[in-house]
């Protein structure tokens, strides 16, 4: 399919959307630069004859402009002008990640090659992950056993959405077309790295996935090898957490408070480090505020400030720099029932979508967001914002030529 894929002025716009895709998990910058050549080279070379009879058909793009929207209109309600106004620059790929597809208008192939070419970008991610955890154990060996050495010294953006992002490219993999070695030691790989990170919930969704995968091709795994294979791979994590103080503390002190009774796994300082009521503090200051401004919200950015001060005044020792850690609750608290709406529809919009499509990937990528966001306030951040714009976008085209595919077979 690479070598199909032939460069020439009709699709050198292509190839900057595949380099766009291929830096997403790397340096915010790289993702924006490549966002912003990819839009000049389609508005260069591609045809833009049909753009507004392809927007009136692309229902999921209007969905994430309309978020832009929402954010623009808040200005004139702000609790913090200058904070919304900042706020604004940082949600522009509501706008031009859509507008790149609509310039754009990839083919099938074009989709399909995007989807691989994501799924190695997360092996090189990981790949070079582990080179960086090496590289400190060799040169920095003397403080190697401080308590989050492992995680500081590997290659990452925020762990959270590192790990969303390997987990959609898990789904990409085994749901895809590769080899099945290809899959194998890329599933390990994206294993080590999540469970390296010690993302709890993305290694609750990790399981879901291969789980779900297991179910759908159960006669063909089900023997003495996939049992080895799961075996070997259990301990293998096993030690990999047992060699690190903060991964064993993160995970021991989970499976204690859901009533496993690890406790006497997990250090002093882990207890402390590790407490999952800060969320539920956290979470109960949000709907708080919420409840002052149910309506409109407090405006576009304006969360952390009048979050720390809530926190404050109950008492609460949590860092002033930090958000509602649930993205429907940062949406509802920022946007007031709008928001709130607003994320309603989106998620339904994209179920419907990927189950008239009868597209699982799909239906699988809507899932690890929704449980994703219950933890953490992904659309604040722009490693977040890319994700969720890219993947709708992609939706919306993809699940669409299923649907003519699907009509047109039956």
């Amino acid at each position: 399919m690479m070598n199909s894929f032939r460069i020439s002025k009709d699709n050198i716009a292509g190839y900057s959307f595949l380099g766009f895709i291929a830096v997403l998990p790397f340096e915010d910058i790289f993702g924006s630069i490549m966002l912003v050549i990819t839009i000049f080279l389609a508005l260069l070379f591609n045809s833009q004859k049909e753009f507004f009879k392809i927007f009136k058909e692309k229902k999921g793009l209007w969905l994430l402009m309309a978020y832009y929207i929402i954010a623009v209109i808040s200005l004139l309600y702000s609790q913090d002008f200058p904070e919304s106004l900042k706020k604004l620059s940082k949600l522009l790929a509501f706008v031009l990640i859509p507008i790149m597809f609509l310039l754009l208008n990839p083919t099938e192939k074009l989709l399909k090659l995007g989807k691989k070419i994501f799924v190695f970008a997360m092996i090189a991610f990981s790949v070079f992950s582990l080179l960086n955890l090496g590289y400190n154990y060799i040169v920095n060996y003397d403080i190697s056993h401080w308590y989050n050495f492992v995680q500081d010294s590997m290659y990452h953006k925020y762990m959270p959405e590192d790990a969303m992002y390997l987990n959609t490219a898990l789904i990409l993999l085994l749901f895809g077309d590769f080899k099945k070695n290809l899959k194998l030691l890329t599933a390990i790989l994206f294993l080590v790295i999540i469970v390296l990170f010690s993302v709890r919930l993305g290694l609750f969704i990790y399981l879901l996935i291969v789980t779900i995968y297991f179910f759908f091709n159960i006669k063909s795994l089900l023997n003495w090898k996939t049992l080895v294979i799961v075996a070997s791979t259990v301990f293998t994590s096993l030690l990999l957490v047992s060699q690190s103080r903060y991964a064993n503390d993160k995970f021991y002190d989970t499976l204690d408070k859901i009533g496993f009774n690890t406790e006497n796994q997990v250090s002093e300082i882990g207890a402390k480090y590790h407490k999952m009521g800060l969320r539920e503090k956290i979470w109960s200051s949000s709907i708080e505020l919420i409840e002052e401004r149910p309506i409109l919200g407090q405006g576009a950015g304006v969360e952390k400030r009048p979050l720390a001060a809530v926190n404050q005044t109950k008492g609460y020792d949590i860092p002033p720099n930090y958000h509602s850690h649930n993205q429907f609750l940062s949406s509802i608290l920022q946007y007031g029932i709008i928001g709130g709406l607003w994320l309603f529809f989106v998620f339904l919009y994209l179920f419907l979508k990927s189950v008239k499509a009868k597209n699982l990937s799909a239906f699988l990528i809507t899932v690890v967001m929704l449980i994703s966001m219950i933890t953490e306030s992904y659309l604040e951040l722009q490693q977040g914002v890319f994700y969720f714009c890219f993947f709708i976008s992609l939706e919306a085209y993809d699940s669409t030529i299923r649907q003519i595919k699907n009509k047109t077979n039956s």
